[in-house]
């Protein structure tokens, strides 16, 4: 596993956040928050801005739970929280898609939705679902009901939601008590995770702070995230800069949610990269800098964290997306993002492509086989093997002890290992026609529900009355 930060200097951040926390302080644009935090010990000037004593930090930091299971819809063990682990998953809310059948950039529709989350239930490697698309077709005030009700009737994978206030998360909340078999069900065996945004590290808005506060007195986990695409506008341009800022938002709402209740489970966001680059003014998402470090920090300090790989800035399915995917999700498994979002997330998160996602399928693929331990012992090491080989002066091809390793290595679905004559002999199709054929048979397959006919019209039922 990749580390880039020495215990030095994760200790020299740390103590900057804490004199940035203490001295210079945060605005929370909560009135409740901040009296909670007054009561704690904080001390607030004006109405808002909050200075935090270093002990309360540090309380914090040990109370909240250092190891989170997300399960999946049926209550199942799915995803371990704890240590360099690496789940993956897509991302929410892209305001354009590139049809993969016809090549059209267009406004996606609440069909699109449904179809990434088919897409995504039949990829084995995605191990959580978020809705993908911003549908054009609804009225805004129903959008993000029915994006969590379509994650609920289409896959049993554990969810990342995202929702702008809290009217809508109590809404998403309800919809996933009604699939656990009620709120302590719920409660005790979440798959469903809130995605928190903070458009500003250092001046946090209501929206953000109503919803961490409410999630964390039911005892229900979400992600706190601070824009990491931003730098330079809402954080220092410096990396230290950055990272000690956006380190202190994530602090700051951690006092809070462990005031609320001590233990809540909390994410921390444990982004690599983001910049923004001050050629273009465009935030991009897939950049080399500051990749690890926030990993680092959030191992540093032993808290669950969301990550962030597969993305591009390309507009089209071409080499820089493979490019920019590849590493951005090698990087980030090695670091240990734990909640790896965002895959096949492209121009710079504002377009989505079902073929693109299907080809980071791929990848992921090959990065898993890549970080795979190696096992040493008398089996794999086959020191009686190599000798009956000497021996009868043969090959390893004809030995039991080959065929019963067939299965070490990773064979891929979709990446062309044929010689030159039998990949033309084949069609000579490239990865994205492949890709493309294999979005249209997931798409085509007919699958049996993922719920019971009365789980569904109690959703249904539910969304209609919210």
């Amino acid at each position: 596993m990749l580390q880039r930060l020495t215990t030095d200097k994760l200790e020299q951040l740390h103590a900057a956040c804490l004199e940035v926390m203490a001295k210079t302080g945060v605005r929370l644009l909560e009135k409740r928050a901040v009296e909670l935090l007054r009561k704690a010990g904080c001390t607030v000037d004006g109405d808002a801005l909050v200075r935090f004593p270093p002990k309360l930090v540090e309380w914090a930091i040990a109370a909240a739970p250092k190891h989170l299971v997300l399960y999946d819809q049926r209550g199942e063990p799915a995803i371990q929280l704890a240590g360099r682990a690496a789940y993956y998953g897509n991302g929410s809310d892209l305001l354009w898609i590139l049809d993969h059948r016809t090549g059209e950039r267009r406004r996606p529709v609440l069909r699109d939705v449904h179809d990434m989350v088919s897409l995504l239930d039949g990829l084995p490697g995605i191990d959580f679902v978020m809705s993908g698309f911003l549908p054009s077709d609804v009225p805004t005030a129903d959008v993000q009901k029915l994006q969590m009700l379509t994650m609920l009737e289409r896959t049993n994978k554990p969810i990342v939601y995202v929702t702008t206030d809290l009217e809508n998360t109590r809404r998403c909340v309800a919809l996933a008590e009604i699939v656990a078999g009620g709120k302590e069900a719920f409660r005790q065996r979440p798959f469903a995770v809130n995605y928190v945004n903070i458009s500003n590290p250092l001046r946090q808005a209501p929206e953000s702070i109503q919803k961490l506060m409410w999630l964390s007195k039911k005892g229900l986990p979400f992600v706190y995230r601070p824009s990491i695409v931003t730098r330079g506008i809402s954080t220092p341009l410096s990396w230290a800069g950055f990272l000690a800022v956006n380190n202190v938002a994530g602090l700051a709402g951690l006092v809070l949610s462990q005031l609320v209740r001590e233990g809540a489970p909390f994410i921390r966001c444990g982004h690599s990269g983001g910049t923004f680059d001050m050629h273009t003014m465009v935030g991009l998402h897939a950049a080399a800098e500051l990749r690890g470090f926030n990993e680092d920090l959030a191992e540093h300090y032993g808290l669950p964290r969301f990550g962030i790989g597969g993305l591009t800035g390309s507009k089209v399915v071409d080499q820089q997306a493979a490019y920019e995917a590849a590493l951005t999700l090698l990087i980030s498994t090695l670091s240990g993002a734990q909640l790896i979002h965002d895959v096949g997330y492209m121009d710079n998160g504002t377009t989505g492509a079902m073929d693109q996602l299907v080809i980071c399928h791929e990848i992921i693929g090959w990065v898993k086989q890549c970080v795979r331990e190696l096992t040493v012992n008398d089996e794999t090491l086959a020191l009686d093997v190599i000798s009956q080989v000497v021996d009868e002066n043969s090959d390893f091809l004809q030995t039991d002890h080959t065929l019963q390793h067939l299965g070490d290595d990773y064979y891929p679905e979709l990446t062309d290992r044929q010689t030159f004559e039998n990949w033309q002999a084949a069609g000579g199709r490239t990865l994205q026609e492949r890709a493309r054929e294999k979005v249209n048979t997931i798409l085509d397959a007919i699958r049996p529900a993922a719920k019971p006919e009365t789980v569904l019209q109690q959703l249904h039922r539910q969304v209609d009355q919210s």
